[in-house]
């Protein structure tokens, strides 16, 4: 199979898997529910994932990495320097990172987060490879957790509430770089020259 037909399956069946979540819980769906709104066989879903969990996971993880399908991460817009409340991409990523956490899916949500931010760190700090100092960790994993926090509580329903929560993220997002910076010795925009440089590389290379 194709890597292009690959990914239409697993699209169809992550669009199914977000659809059977707005009326129902994550621990009440089936992969018989997610293949019936999909269409698709069960050979098929189980071609591509292992199991549901698999499915939340790859579906997350798009969300958050690959929100405008063309490499650029959901806080990656949200937290840059354009109008991200105008770019449909971070809507749809945010409407659908609250479905899931809403739907009971908060620890699928840490989880796929954390260790996007932990990858994008570390290529940003330890190109040559290594661990980020354990300190920076430390910081890492309370900001994903208050982020994640806050976005469980949070309702995105209107325009004005999405705005909010998106504002959150960018302030979130500074308030990182600033608690890192200080952690390095460094000064903010020396870390996010680092924070952007690893974004290019993982453009050219992913």
């Amino acid at each position: 199979m194709s890597e292009h037909v690959a990914d239409r399956m697993k699209t169809c069946l992550a669009d199914a898997l977000w659809g059977c979540l707005v009326t129902r819980a994550l621990t009440g769906l089936s992969v018989g529910d997610v293949i019936e709104v999909a269409g698709v066989s069960r050979g098929s879903f189980y071609y591509h994932f292992s199991d549901l969990d698999h499915l939340v996971s790859w579906a997350l993880a798009r969300e958050l990495l690959d929100s405008d399908r063309e490499g650029h991460s959901f806080l990656e817009l949200a937290a840059g320097e354009e109008t991200p409340e105008e770019n449909p991409a971070v809507t749809r990523s945010l409407e659908r990172v609250c479905l899931l956490l809403g739907r009971g899916g908060m620890s699928a949500v840490y989880e796929v987060a954390l260790d996007a931010v932990l990858r994008l760190w570390e290529a940003a700090l330890c190109p040559d490879g290594g661990p980020l100092p354990d300190e920076v960790v430390a910081q890492l994993e309370y900001a994903v957790g208050g982020l994640v926090g806050m976005l469980a509580r949070a309702s995105v329903s209107t325009d004005a509430k999405r705005r909010v929560s998106i504002a959150f993220l960018h302030e979130r997002h500074l308030w990182l770089v600033a608690r890192v910076s200080e952690v390095l010795g460094r000064e903010p925009r020396d870390v996010m020259a680092l924070l952007g440089r690893a974004r290019t590389r993982d453009a050219v290379t992913g």
